[in-house]
């Protein structure tokens, strides 16, 4: 227990200043898994990702004192973060099925298994094509597909993790990247298919 307990509890459980100077150092070590995690989550809006960490941010500023082992400060961090995004998309209308179709098996996880948010210019420049396709077919999936294949995929979080991330069944984080994985090689095959002539069968 901190030992500033009680001049939060003076202060309308407002955190000490040495508590919002250690919170701003975590948040600093984070920034950028979180911007671009926010970022993919805002479908690629920039003033909507800003909004969403910023929301995210006070939220976790205001229970950062239950944050015991700072070692474990970027899922904790990463978690406030996906659950204040399902709330503000929960009542946000999804986008409507595609036509299903089939991508070799492997194709996909190899993508994503490529996948770094943080690149260098010599990655950015020999991967660009595939990154503007996993972003474009990423932020076509609905809030809750989107934000679990993030968390497994990407941040490789294992399906127990992201489900005490998220507060939802074991089930529900495996229904749920099934579904987004299976709607990411729909979108990516779908392109690749309008990029053919006359848009032939594969």
């Amino acid at each position: 227990m901190r030992g500033d307990e009680a001049d939060r509890g003076s202060a309308g459980g407002r955190a000490s200043v040495t508590e919002e100077r250690s919170f701003d150092e975590l948040l600093e070590v984070h920034l950028d898994a979180l911007w671009a995690m926010a970022l993919r989550l805002a479908r690629g809006d920039a003033a909507e990702a800003e909004d969403l960490m910023q929301d995210a941010a006070v939220k976790a500023c205001r229970s950062f004192h239950d944050l015991e082992d700072e070692s474990a400060g970027r899922s904790w961090l990463l978690t406030i973060l996906s659950r204040t995004h399902l709330n503000r998309a929960r009542s946000r209308r999804r986008r409507p099925e595609r036509t299903e179709s089939a991508l070799e098996p492997g194709a996909l996880e190899a993508a994503l298994a490529a996948w770094n948010p943080v690149r260098t210019p010599e990655d950015e420049f020999a991967s660009r094509e595939l990154h503007r396709r996993l972003v474009e077919a990423l932020d076509a999936l609905p809030a809750g597909q989107r934000v679990v294949v993030w968390l497994v995929d990407v941040e490789g979080f294992r399906h127990r993790e992201a489900a005490r991330m998220l507060d939802v069944a074991e089930g529900t984080v495996a229904s749920r990247l099934y579904r987004g994985r299976r709607e990411l090689r729909r979108l990516l095959i779908g392109e690749a298919g309008g990029r053919r002539a006359g848009g032939g069968e594969l």
